[in-house]
């Protein structure tokens, strides 16, 4: 069924309800090792987010799998049930963390939806949605936010005005490289932080999905991507991540090399990611904005 003007409305002026959640350490724990940290068992950087008894550090993407809630909330927008799921993609993905991500903690969770865009017939549709998390006491933890593209529900008759723009990547040659080579079995391992989605893991779905082999999680690339900016530009220090934004430019396999190109000025480092083997640009507009 086609969305309306009135189902967008709707979702705009539905007020989001706060639910209970949490997290263990061996939530954040496996998001490090599977956006491929640890992988050398003597790097004490690293090991700081792999291995408790070496430190307690969270990395700031993690926030992408640590914000599931306990139970669904008793009202939630229609709409995203109507538009067309099989014509979705992830188009672009903000994250600003409110203070560093404890290993463990009992949260609070609401979710909204921001803005509906309409592209035109044909053409598509934009939605933008909030996920607000908070610590049990009541203290801003991190807001999550993502504009998903309905390939298949333009023309609805809404304005196209008012999407999130891209922040633009400098016009010069990257002022660092980061290589992260990755494991070919790494969206098994993504997949036990909770997206079970088996176009990641499923050849034959994959194919029907129009791919040669599954492919990687995009959320995984985010969390390499961060992987590459903490280690090369705020050298192991989550605390110095307040914002990671990026734009999803084109799929990813597992066990492919990500190279992650900065450029640094003043606080805010813009990045991308360029996959070696194929020279394509996964991950594109980064903006990571530095404590």
């Amino acid at each position: 069924m086609p969305i309306t003007l009135e189902d967008v409305n709707d979702a705009l002026a539905l007020q989001p309800e706060e639910v209970p959640g949490h997290y263990t350490d061996r939530d954040s724990l496996l998001y490090a090792v599977a956006i491929g940290m640890g992988k050398d068992p003597m790097d004490e950087s690293e090991l700081e987010y792999v291995c408790e008894t070496m430190g307690n550090r969270v990395v700031p993407t993690a926030a992408t799998v640590l914000s599931r809630p306990d139970r669904a909330p008793g009202t939630r927008s229609s709409i995203m049930s109507k538009m067309n799921y099989m014509l979705m993609l992830h188009g672009e993905q903000r994250l600003a963390i409110h203070q560093p991500l404890p290993a463990a903690a009992d949260i609070l969770i609401s979710n909204r939806v921001t803005g509906v865009f309409d592209k035109g017939e044909g053409k598509g549709a934009l939605l933008t949605n909030e996920t607000a998390v908070k610590l049990a006491s009541g203290d801003p933890l991190f807001t999550l936010s993502a504009t998903l593209f309905y390939r298949g529900d333009g023309g609805f008759g809404g304005s196209a005005e008012g999407a999130p723009e891209p922040h633009a990547i400098p016009d010069r040659a990257p002022d660092a490289i980061c290589e992260l080579p990755q494991r070919s079995d790494q969206a098994m391992v993504y997949a036990l932080c909770g997206d079970r989605n088996p176009l990641h893991r499923d050849p034959g779905i994959a194919r029907k999905a129009g791919f040669d082999a599954p492919i990687l999680h995009g959320l995984c690339s985010y969390g390499i991507a961060c992987h590459g900016v903490l280690k090369t530009m705020a050298n192991y220090d989550q605390t110095r991540i307040t914002g990671f934004d990026v734009r999803f430019s084109s799929p990813v396999y597992p066990g492919e090399t990500h190279l992650v190109e900065m450029w640094k000025d003043d606080n805010i480092v813009s990045f991308r990611t360029r996959i070696k083997e194929r020279d394509v640009i996964a991950i594109n507009n980064g903006k990571c904005t530095l404590a």
